[in-house]
């Protein structure tokens, strides 16, 4: 057996587009034959290698996306017999690449919450009646709005009926209890969708919509306009009373006190002692970081569930349960063309399942070809929890906790080391990220950066952009909330009805599309550009202004320097370029149309509060 460093190991990520590039060191005492063995673009081919510089190379276009493996075979100059490359006496070395659509490079998502997308008030009124809230038609009404804001890709909290049984309410809210919807996230069928949503604004009958077209009519006009469509997926919880619930009770976890750690699992021969097991109104809520969603019903996946006196009961159908899971995609793929998937505390829902599920809803979507990519992405809800386990089971993007890192630079810059496998590799080669500034999980942008107390609207309008333009230039899928755009800094209100102030004054559509229009036309900030940190003399302490990184792509350079202080001046501050800017240069400042002159890799800046600069770098 021959000793072999090879390179990438495991598995990698890539886009439609890209080259999947092997590199392998043999004993440099002998020549060698070397071919790559893959299924990348039939069912299985052979591609050779390429002799440098004491390294054998082989360079394959990737022109397609999905999952595929590959390995190396190789033998002396000179003799007939190939064997399989092996890494010290294991097993024959085999990696896979993960090769996603190329439309996520440039991406720039939509976070469309519709119930609250576009809430109305009645005159006079002070609360939101039902049958006035956000609906498809809306969304509908937007689009040309979004699209030219430079978005591509739609994202929909989920739309399907709520749950009625312990349904949670907002005691805050002037409606009355009974009034109120309830969470979207407690959802009683994944397969329907809401009426209140499909209420039909653009006819007189608006009570004769019919759900399923009105959303298929959504979803074909986003595409129209080139816009991808996402929905999310739900699967670690459903509402209490799910519509199988009766004829799977096996699926979930029954307690006698749905929202205790401390009261044993019930079995269903506690039911000879009048226990409760099967009841829905028994159905044990989730338990997540400290927090109960007592309007939910835990699935009993018998993975991560929380520990108790007993063990929790096994799911005796549990292989049935995975199929119908795995259904649920490939129902929405078939019959509205959707392009991907949002998945909410997939953490939770086992790795195993998840790879199953991916792999299938893809293929469905390659034989179905009635979306815009004929494939679909998957995108995984995290938030510390086994992000690395999650980038590894097939999604095309996780996320964790970014939007609380936008709050000062020495937050952010060390998780973004982490991201993006600087100094240490948590995750697979040119693993992908879903970022974003806020959403219906985290605090309003303005809320989160000033508090309540120092809410001004200027200094929220600053505290968005400057949020905005560091989101949108870094490697990831940027998202923008429903209202970011008007700088709402009202949470949603997630048990009740709520709307964006559409009408005040202040707006960020203007910069928003700029700054999204150089993400599609600058390829150094496309997904796939190179992530450079940089330094500055303001070091990285609680005092630090600046946040600073360059981004490439091949010999282009983009450099993005901000000021995450929305209250005072940065500078004069020095940033510490590369070598390579030890020369002339211009840069052009593609949010202004400035150029300047400069040379050597000191480069000193004045930013106001809130303010930042995207430079397109020319040598000369």
């Amino acid at each position: 057996m021959e000793t072999a460093h090879i390179e990438p190991l495991g598995l990698v990520k890539r886009i439609v587009g890209e080259d999947l590039v092997v590199r392998v060191r043999l004993n440099p005492d002998y020549q060698y034959q070397l071919e790559l063995f893959t299924n990348i673009n039939r069912v299985s081919d052979t591609y050779p290698f390429d002799f440098e510089d004491g390294t054998y190379s082989c360079s394959l276009r990737l022109n397609k996306s999905g999952f595929f493996k590959w390995s190396v075979r190789y033998r002396r100059e000179g003799t007939k017999t190939w064997r399989w490359l092996k890494v010290e006496d294991k097993n024959k070395l085999s990696g896979t690449v993960q090769v996603d659509p190329k439309w996520l490079d440039d991406a720039v998502v939509y976070n469309v919450f519709v119930r609250f997308f576009k809430g109305m008030t009645r005159k006079g009124d002070e609360f939101i009646p039902p049958g006035e809230g956000g609906t498809f038609d809306d969304v509908k009404a937007y689009l040309s709005t979004l699209q030219q804001m430079g978005v591509n890709v739609l994202y929909f909290n989920p739309i399907h009926l709520i749950g009625e049984l312990h349904r949670k309410y907002n005691m805050l809210d002037q409606l009355p209890t009974y009034w109120q919807p309830g969470s979207p996230y407690s959802i009683k069928d994944y397969k329907s969708i809401d009426p209140e949503l499909t209420y039909d604004k653009d006819t007189k009958n608006h009570l004769e919509s019919d759900p399923q077209k009105e959303f298929k009519d959504l979803v074909d006009a986003a595409h129209e306009r080139g816009m991808h469509v996402m929905m999310d997926l739900v699967f670690n919880h459903t509402a209490h009373d799910f519509v199988f619930q009766r004829m799977r009770p096996e699926w979930y976890l029954y307690k006698e006190d749905i929202t205790s750690l401390t009261d044993p699992y019930l079995y269903p021969e506690d039911m000879k002692q009048g226990k409760p097991w099967g009841d829905a109104n028994h159905t044990m809520s989730p338990y997540d970081h400290g927090l109960w969603f007592d309007d939910a019903a835990q699935l009993n996946w018998e993975y991560q569930l929380p520990e108790g006196p007993n063990k929790p009961p096994k799911n005796p159908s549990l292989k049935e349960m995975w199929e119908y899971f795995k259904s649920i995609p490939k129902y929405w793929i078939n019959h509205f063309g959707v392009d991907g998937f949002r998945c909410d505390i997939a953490y939770k829902v086992p790795p195993d399942f998840w790879t199953a599920c991916i792999a299938e809803a893809r293929e469905e979507a390659q034989k179905k070809k009635n979306n815009l990519s004929n494939d679909v992405i998957f995108v995984a809800e995290s938030f510390t929890d086994d992000l690395e386990t999650l980038q590894n089971v097939g999604f095309s993007a996780v996320y964790g906790d970014f939007s609380n890192k936008l709050r000062r630079p020495i937050d952010l810059s060390g998780y973004l080391s982490y991201m993006y496998n600087l100094g240490s590799h948590f995750f697979p080669d040119q693993s992908k990220w879903f970022i974003f500034p806020e959403g219906h999980d985290f605090d309003r942008t303005p809320q989160k950066i000033l508090g309540s107390d120092h809410l001004t609207q200027r200094a929220a309008y600053l505290a968005n952009c400057s949020r905005w333009l560091i989101t949108a230039t870094l490697p990831g899928l940027p998202l923008i909330f429903n209202g970011f755009e008007k700088v709402e800094w009202r949470p949603v209100n997630l048990f009740g009805y709520g709307a964006v102030d559409w009408q005040r004054d202040v707006d960020l559509k203007d910069f928003l599309a700029l700054v999204n229009k150089k993400r599609h036309d600058l390829k150094p900030i496309h997904l796939t550009g190179e992530y450079i940190p940089l330094t500055t003399n303001q070091q990285m302490n609680e005092e630090t202004q600046l946040i600073a990184y360059l981004r490439k792509s091949s010999s282009e350079y983009v450099l993005v320097i901000v000021n995450m202080d929305v209250y005072k001046q940065a500078g004069p501050a020095v940033v510490h370029l590369p070598q390579e800017f030890d020369r002339v240069y211009q840069l052009t400042d593609e949010l202004t149309g400035k150029k300047y002159l400069r040379t050597g890799n000191s480069l000193t800046v004045i930013l106001e509060p809130g303010d930042g600069h995207l430079f397109s770098v020319q040598f000369l």
